[in-house]
């Protein structure tokens, strides 16, 4: 009798099986190694529709990577583009979840993906401002409204524009002053505001810092008054009060003057009759 006729049966099914179970997997790894940068490109845009971003971030990451490979343009720009949005939706997540350095990683890759974004410069803000570093959280904030304001955003650049001063202000009225003035300053350099130049000249004033602080609330009352808006007559009393600090009397009075709002006119008036000697 022949070898072959004395294996059992079993043995046949075991080596079918295996045989089966190795072609199996050697289909997978063709499967693998065919996929194109335009299937691993439409996993992750299906991905990002589902709203998977821990999923399809990473997809559209391998797409990029594959599209670079090959050459493909038309993939490489698409998988930047949604890429960045991943990024910022993914960003925001961990941001919320208060994972500040992994939301920052994901928004600077945003950024470096499409620099024309600008929500993951916004993100970015939004978690320098949580995680505490308050000077970096306005420039990024600066940044965002320049980018949004160029893609034809207005309303959005003017609310980001609020954002970063209200850092600004509340750095202020927490009474760190130091910190305002750094602060300030950042966003002064960026963009100039009448708000930020009021925050910045009472820091100086607390500071007695009188010849900064008198610059600052003068460029405040000029902007203000250059908007064609009613000048709040908090610049006003600040305006008298540092010029006043300063030796310049005349033109404190002249300030305190302009005063007609019942919160501040009171003691306007007093500093007014104090002032002109009456």
């Amino acid at each position: 009798m022949s070898l072959l006729k004395q294996l059992p049966m079993n043995f046949f099914k075991k080596g079918t099986f295996l045989m089966v179970l190795a072609l199996g997997l050697f289909t997978t790894s063709l499967v693998a190694q065919d996929a194109t940068a335009a299937s691993l490109y439409n996993k992750g845009l299906a991905s990002l529709k589902a709203k998977d971003y821990e999923t399809g971030y990473p997809q559209i990451e391998a797409a990029l990577k594959a599209a670079e490979a090959e050459g493909n343009e038309k993939v490489v720009t698409l998988a930047k583009k949604n890429g960045a949005k991943a990024a910022y939706n993914l960003g925001s997540a961990k941001r919320k979840a208060k994972a500040y350095d992994e939301a920052l990683t994901l928004f600077a890759r945003g950024i470096e993906l499409n620099p024309d974004y600008s929500s993951n410069y916004m993100g970015r803000a939004q978690a320098l401002d949580g995680k505490g570093d308050k000077i970096e959280a306005v420039k990024a904030y600066i940044s965002a409204a320049g980018l949004a304001e160029k893609g034809g955003k207005a309303d959005r650049a003017v609310q980001l524009v609020k954002k970063a001063g209200s850092i600004v202000g509340k750095l202020y009225s927490g009474k760190n002053y130091a910190g305002a003035i750094e602060a300030g300053k950042a966003h002064l350099a960026l963009k100039e505001t009448d708000k930020v130049h009021y925050y910045l000249g009472q820091s100086f004033s607390k500071t007695k810092d009188n010849a900064n602080a008198a610059t600052h609330i003068n460029k405040a009352v000029e902007l203000a008054t250059a908007a064609g808006t009613a000048v709040p007559d908090k610049y006003y009393w600040a305006q008298g009060n540092i010029l006043e600090a300063t030796g310049n009397k005349a033109d404190a009075l002249a300030a305190y003057k302009k005063i007609t709002g019942e919160k501040y006119k009171a003691n306007a008036d007093f500093k007014v009759k104090e002032l002109s000697g009456k």
